[in-house]
């Protein structure tokens, strides 16, 4: 019955001709474990699981977008035909760039992939990166064979509430987003409701989303939990929710994410989903978001605008980083001599060609002068000053904070390449080395204006090619 609306939606949609020989209208859901050290990585599988609808594109199913750490491939078993094809990271190979993989730690981590579901026998495979960032190296490869693999059908979200919030039209051809609710008790729905309302109408008023908000089906779903709030490992403060989100993920305090991705994935199988948000009940700065994954956001605090719309940046078009100034949890992220594979950053390996050429204005010197000195020393001498306030009032930070944030803004709309493309040093989290397309963005510093002209590009790609 949960289905019953979404498929009179889709009614009577003309699904690709390559789509139906070889998969059926249905989500085939491989949950595996990915297990390794710094070097090395396993997986194992862990069950498939039919979801009754594929919101991807039918016309799109192979993956020409060269993003994400990992790839996954479908092949027909019999004639080795490639079917399928999709690109993503995973918060795994994160950990595998942290000072406690490098310390030779192993761990394990619960993934997910999805596939439309198929009708014959193929083969899976699991591709990651090698040194050069080419998808290289096999790490997973399975047999599926529909008629005789053990496939667990349950309906896995049936205490899911769904709420629509904005729809428009057949779930094969819109970008299909799904807001979920963490650390709300049953009381606090209406507030979840309202802030994710709140918070898709700031999303659809940026571009390039305010000029696609057509292509756009977005769902809330929410699943009460027992407290409110969410873990904060630092503070001894540990909460009952729903999907067991922490702060201090990958011992990074602001890295608000969870590692339960069983409980996520059967939240979300309550309806089609391309990507999805998880907005955590918490006023505490912090989020996250991975490629092809999920963005997690704090809904309470000033900057929830700001990290929303970042963190969706991440998770649903694979943008990396701009700023380089604050505290990560990696080492050497972005290898030294190697181009990154996110659309918006580069090490300039080829000056004064950049990947991004065709969008860089002309005259422009590659790389780029910014006055990037003294913006260095003005972040140094604010988190110096914002360091010797420890333990004062909250109005004395506050003060400090406000005129900070005018200086920058100053800085930002008088310098005279504020609306030009380039090759802008400091990206990805190194100050030297990486560069990124302009001076400002929205995958730079907090700020809701707008995303930078190479960012706008991949994300309307990633919105064109789900929804073509």
């Amino acid at each position: 019955m949960r289905y019953l609306l979404l498929m009179m939606v889709i009614g009577t949609s003309v699904y690709g001709q390559w789509f139906k020989p070889f998969f059926m209208d249905s989500t085939l859901r491989i949950d595996y474990y990915h297990t390794g050290t710094q070097n090395q990585e396993h997986v194992q599988i862990d069950q498939f699981y039919l979801i009754p609808i594929w919101a991807g594109n039918p016309a799109a199913l192979l993956d020409t977008l060269n993003r994400g750490h990992y790839f996954v491939r479908v092949l027909d078993a019999r004639t080795q035909r490639l079917l399928y094809t999709r690109g993503f990271s995973t918060l795994f190979n994160e950990w595998q760039t942290t000072t406690e993989a490098h310390q030779g730690t192993t761990r394990t981590f619960h993934e997910t992939i999805r596939i439309p579901f198929p009708r014959n026998p193929v083969v899976i495979e699991i591709l990651t990166r090698n040194t050069q960032n080419i998808f290289g190296k096999m790490i997973a490869s399975w047999y599926f064979d529909p008629a005789t693999t053990p496939v667990n059908s349950e309906n896995r979200a049936a205490d899911v509430v769904i709420v629509p919030l904005q729809q428009n039209g057949d779930p094969h051809q819109r970008v299909d987003l799904v807001i979920l609710a963490e650390g709300y008790r049953k009381e606090e729905k209406a507030a979840f409701l309202q802030t994710a309302q709140a918070l898709v109408d700031t999303l659809m008023h940026i571009e390039p989303y305010a000029s696609r908000r057509q292509r756009f089906n977005i769902t809330a779903l929410f699943v009460p939990s027992q407290e409110s709030g969410t873990d904060d490992p630092r503070k001894g403060i540990f909460k009952s929710t729903a999907l067991n989100t922490s702060f201090n993920t990958l011992n990074l305090q602001r890295y608000l994410m969870t590692t339960d991705n069983r409980t996520l994935q059967d939240v979300a199988s309550a309806v089609p989903w391309d990507a999805m948000v998880i907005l955590v009940n918490t006023a505490q700065y912090g989020g996250g978001g991975i490629y092809n994954l999920y963005a997690c956001t704090a809904a309470n605090n000033r900057y929830t605008p700001y990290i929303f719309v970042h963190e969706l940046g991440h998770s649903f078009a694979g943008l990396g980083d701009e700023y380089y100034t604050s505290d990560v949890a990696y080492n050497e992220f972005y290898p030294r001599g190697v181009e990154p594979w996110e659309p918006n950053i580069t090490a300039l390996l080829h000056p004064p060609e950049v990947k991004w050429q065709p969008l860089v204005t002309p005259g422009v010197p590659i790389p780029t002068p910014w006055d990037k000195k003294t913006y260095d020393q003005w972040q140094q001498e604010y988190r110096k000053q914002m360091a010797s306030l420890q333990g004062e009032n909250t109005q004395q930070r506050q003060k400090l904070q406000r005129k900070f944030r005018q200086r920058m803004r100053n800085f930002f709309q008088r310098h005279p390449y504020r609306h030009v493309v380039g090759a802008f040093e400091g990206a990805g989290y190194a100050a030297t080395g990486l560069y990124r397309p302009a001076l400002n963005c929205i995958m730079f510093s907090r700020t809701t204006a707008g995303f930078d002209p190479v960012c706008a590009q991949a994300i309307d790609q990633t919105i064109q090619w789900l929804s073509k």
